[in-house]
């Protein structure tokens, strides 16, 4: 069950991290609501952004535990680098380097197109935006996960991810407020949690 939480925040995580220093999206500022299906078991979530991107956090939940059906809450932060993954309730947090550099859409160059093998595919309409549509490949530790992507502004609005051609991760934007103010505190690691 340990395996199935990391993964899904670091599945999630890698569509709200980037390097501080990159404008990432074509708006200010959002809050968008996502749901996601990893593995069979449902996430929700919602993602913060600040300034286009250069402060971004996101929030998921979801049910651990069987029976029990105990209710998971965690924050993750984008910090320069890497991420800092907080439980909310159990008030611990962890801080990780990313193994990967997410793509930055609105800055795809020839190298990025390649090392991903990047392919614009098409484009559909989700949430009354006009989205580009994407395939991508990810290799990390012997891993190749394939990913389709809907990005409307720099922003992925869908993502659809597999590996061994089983799909492991869906996720879709379910709700967008745009240019909106983000409580600054959506950016922080909570007071009485420390990070290693």
């Amino acid at each position: 069950m340990k395996v199935k939480c990391l993964l899904a925040v670091l599945l999630l995580s890698a569509t709200v991290t980037a390097f501080a220093q990159e404008a990432k999206y074509g708006i200010k500022s959002a809050i968008l609501k996502k749901e996601a299906v990893t593995m069979g078991q449902k996430v929700q979530g919602v993602q913060y952004f600040d300034d286009y991107g250069r402060k971004e956090a996101s929030e998921l939940t979801m049910k651990v535990g069987g029976v029990a059906n105990v209710e998971k809450h965690i924050r993750t932060i984008a910090d320069g680098d890497k991420i800092i993954s907080i439980d909310l309730d159990m008030k611990v947090a962890n801080k990780a380097t990313l193994p990967v550099k997410p793509v930055n859409y609105l800055n795809l160059t020839d190298e990025i197109r390649e090392l991903h093998k990047i392919k614009e595919v098409g484009t559909e309409e989700i949430l009354g935006r006009k989205c580009t549509k994407y395939t991508l490949e990810v290799v990390y530790g012997g891993q190749t996960t394939h990913s389709t992507v809907w990005i409307w502004k720099g922003i992925p609005l869908k993502n659809e991810t597999s590996s061994n051609g089983m799909v492991i991760v869906t996720e879709q934007a379910t709700e967008i407020q745009e240019n909106v103010e983000v409580p600054a505190e959506k950016f922080l690691v909570p007071e009485g949690v420390t990070v290693p």
